[in-house]
């Protein structure tokens, strides 16, 4: 017998299968929960001892087993709390690239019941200054080129209390070293004793900023946990039961996992705790290099692999005539940004059935996927995010918020144990309301329950009385062979308020010039949808490190926030 996924989750969340579900109220909704362990992102920890002498985390020549990672979390909790005065409720900061020392502090600091706040290792010296003295963290642990960035100017305007180095050259003066903090605490086995509950704040995290300032995301245990647990019941193997034999649920089978995600990104943070809480392997990079990625596929065994479009599509074009042996991959997943369908055709191309793709759905704050397909599923539907996952709610919204039917587009909204409570300094925000987080993303749903992203609710040009779904433009232009990606978005105009404008980076070598792109959009758009203006260009794109194009950077980029003359269709 062969369980669809479906079925095979209804089994698992069944009273017999290993995870069940009870409900519970939180603010006075009626949620469903996983009624197991871990509750706590400290109890996930914890939960790691029983890994032993597997392999937890590999970064270039420097290998951790679980045991090893035992030990260095512990004396480092201690150091912290011991040392460096970190207590329960404390902030502590992360800044730096995906060294192996986040997720030792990472985990530290759960043990203390502190709260951690990761900050975009891309930021400008201005914008991280700018985070960091609003997340004020009684301790930040960065790498060199953070603490460069934070003590060129006056430290004190960061609010940060005590800065611990990882990785550095040299030190500046009144940064303690991470190796020296280690080795105060000397041979350390048991963890410090914390009482944490499961509301309690664990992380936070600033959105990606795309379209507005960043916000902080309060994640409490309870969102982390709920999250571990859907993505950990993916994993699991099972024996379908029949008449004589009853369902049997084992572990998942420990798997190696190339890191391509940043770590202060809500993903690359989901697969380093699901990850350790499942036995799996980490492997690290200090930035992101497909050629590299290839050797490490052969050299480390790597089974799964995940990250934004152009992460998977750099990975794919390297990878033909490579001569690396590829034969361990078993998963390639998606995130971060919509998948292109040639790229999903590409993958199945390549690979065939040796590699499982998988995508899915989520946002910051809603701590991560929601929604997930894979497989064939995936291969059927290729511009479907998949189906909600165990606890997840999701509704399609009109308008004036009603509920829409299966077809019809609408806002998508969240309801899960995921979905966080709010934002950090604000009493209140209007994503949030009557227990339901309002995506701002375009959806729908089909008659088999899979749900699509159409657009941004927020993301529309909205051109004299006509509103205009960027996404929808972006599509389009990305249709033509000479393009590699657009971005399409609005121009202020005297009399029809807004114009629309895109950004397009030309395929090398192309001589696409505006006349004949304007000609390809028009074939395939609405008259008003078509950009009155173009830029041509060759560079990449600015993007988030989760793959999304930053279109506030763009706005003032080539001239195109300048006002727009009126056209012959305006």
């Amino acid at each position: 017998m062969t369980l669809n996924e479906r079925a095979r989750l209804k089994l698992l969340t069944g009273p017999d299968g290993g995870f069940p579900l009870s409900e519970l109220i939180v603010d006075g909704q009626l949620l469903e929960t996983f009624d197991r362990e871990p509750r706590t992102l400290r109890d996930a920890f914890l939960a790691t001892r029983s890994h032993g002498d597997r392999l937890a985390v590999a970064y270039r020549d420097e290998r951790w087993t679980y045991t090893d990672q035992w030990s260095l979390v512990i004396a480092l909790a201690h150091g912290l709390r011991d040392d460096l005065g970190l207590r329960q409720g404390d902030r502590l900061g992360l800044a730096m690239r995906n060294y192996p020392e986040f997720i030792f502090t990472f985990w530290a600091a759960q043990l203390l019941g502190a709260v951690v706040v990761p900050f975009n290792g891309w930021l400008k010296q201005q914008e991280l200054t700018e985070l960091v003295a609003r997340a004020r963290p009684a301790v930040l642990v960065a790498d060199q080129e953070r603490i460069s960035l934070l003590t060129s100017g006056n430290r004190s305007d960061s609010g940060v209390g005590t800065i611990v180095g990882v990785r550095c050259e040299t030190l500046p003066g009144g940064v303690i070293d991470f190796k020296e903090l280690l080795t105060r605490r000397g041979q350390i086995d048991e963890p410090p004793t914390v009482a944490i509950e499961t509301e309690d704040v664990a992380t936070i995290m600033f959105t990606s900023g795309t379209t507005a300032r960043p916000k902080g995301v309060e994640h409490s245990h309870r969102n982390h946990s709920a999250s571990l647990l859907n993505k950990f019941i993916r994993a699991v193997r099972v024996t379908p039961p029949n008449s004589s034999t009853p369902l049997r649920v084992l572990p998942p089978v420990p798997s190696v996992k190339l890191v391509t995600f940043p770590f202060f990104h809500i993903a690359g943070m989901n697969t380093l705790y699901t990850a350790a809480y499942s036995g799996h392997t980490l492997v690290l990079m200090y930035k992101w290099n497909a050629e590299e990625a290839l050797s490490l596929v052969e050299t480390e065994g790597v089974n799964e692999l995940a990250g934004p479009p152009f992460v998977v599509q750099t990975f794919l074009d390297a990878a033909v005539d490579s001569p690396w042996d590829l034969s361990s991959l078993r998963v390639m997943g998606l995130g971060g940004a919509s998948a292109p369908k040639e790229l999903i055709a590409q993958l199945s191309r390549q690979f065939g059935e040796q590699v499982t793709p998988r995508t899915g759905y989520g946002l910051t704050e809603t701590t991560s996927g929601v929604v997930s397909i894979s497989a064939d599923d995936f291969r059927r539907h290729p511009d479907s995010v998949g189906r909600p996952l165990p606890t997840v709610d999701i509704a399609i919204l009109g308008e004036k918020g009603e509920r829409l039917d299966p077809g019809r587009e609408g806002e998508i909204a969240v309801r899960a144990p995921q979905v966080v409570r709010g934002y950090l300094d604000l009493d209140e925000a209007e994503e949030f309301q009557d227990g339901w987080f309002r995506t701002g993303d375009l959806g729908k749903f089909d008659d088999e329950g899979l749900l699509y992203i159409v657009g941004r609710l927020k993301d529309v040009v909205i051109r004299g009385g006509e509103n205009i779904n960027c996404a929808e433009v972006e599509s389009a232009l990305n249709e033509h062979p000479e393009v590699i990606e657009s971005a399409a978005l609005g121009a202020p105009h005297r009399t029809l308020g807004e114009e629309l404008v895109a950004v397009v980076r030309k395929a090398p070598g192309s001589s696409l010039d505006e006349s004949r792109l304007r000609e390809f959009a028009a074939a395939r758009l609405a008259a008003f949808k078509v950009p009155v203006r173009f830029a041509l260009v060759d560079e990449e794109l600015p993007r988030t490190p989760s793959g999304k194009i930053i279109k506030r950077e763009i706005i003032g980029q080539h001239g195109l926030d300048e006002l727009v003359r009126p056209t012959a269709h305006g």
